[in-house]
């Protein structure tokens, strides 16, 4: 299910979204159904990989800094990269539990480190960065950061919906009037290259398809 952009609040219903007080949830307000919220999360099948990395490399680096006869230095570097598998560790579990609610009226994050939430009116930082694991950067994913005020709320490309995501926090990004800067620009074009190369690859197995019939 794909929320909707701005065009379905009327203007009087935005500015009252925008001023939505904190005991109202902005992603559902009175009168909206469960039907018109869509929940967004992170899939199992991609956080057990990096659950499994941290615990391995965890495992391998302790043992080592732990080892009497092993030199101090080698030690000490292994319990610092123990500490930074222990906090990849963490991390993965906290992103792997967080859900990620949106609805034409706003979007709300619930996660282990607590929640927030505000209404799509109240948007006013739009960013998309790349991290790419690769030097040729042909692979790494995308960070979506989106904030209101003193709320942020960060997303990365492997987050079921997160096409949906950028689509209408993109929409609501142009409604708003924000500045965006020339990296999230660049990386807005690089996603929208993308999507024409995967829609056409997808046409062409179509067409493929038909003809064969």
């Amino acid at each position: 299910m794909a929320v909707s952009p701005k065009e379905h609040l009327a203007p009087d219903d935005a500015a009252v979204a925008g001023a939505v007080p904190s005991a109202v949830d902005p992603v559902k307000p009175v009168g909206v159904g469960e039907s018109e919220v869509q929940t967004m999360g992170y899939p199992s099948k991609l956080m057990a990989p990096d659950l499994a990395k941290s615990v391995v490399g965890l495992l391998i680096c302790g043992v080592i800094a732990l080892i009497p006869e092993m030199l101090e230095i080698i030690q000490w570097t292994s319990a610092g990269l123990a500490l930074l598998f222990v906090f990849y560790f963490a991390r993965t579990v906290v992103r792997f539990q967080s859900k990620i609610y949106v609805s034409e009226y706003g979007i709300r994050l619930s996660s282990l480190r607590g929640g927030t939430a505000f209404a799509w009116p109240e948007l006013s930082k739009f960013r998309l960065r790349y991290f790419s694991t690769k030097r040729d950067g042909n692979k790494g994913w995308f960070e979506l950061t989106l904030q209101a005020g003193e709320a942020k709320i960060v997303a990365e490309s492997t987050l079921d919906g997160f096409d949906d995501l950028l689509e209408i926090s993109r929409d609501w990004a142009k409604d708003n009037q924000l500045l965006v800067d020339d990296i999230t620009r660049t990386n807005l074009m690089r996603m929208d290259e993308a999507q024409t190369l995967v829609k056409a690859a997808a046409s062409e197995r179509t067409e493929g398809g038909l003809k064969k019939r």
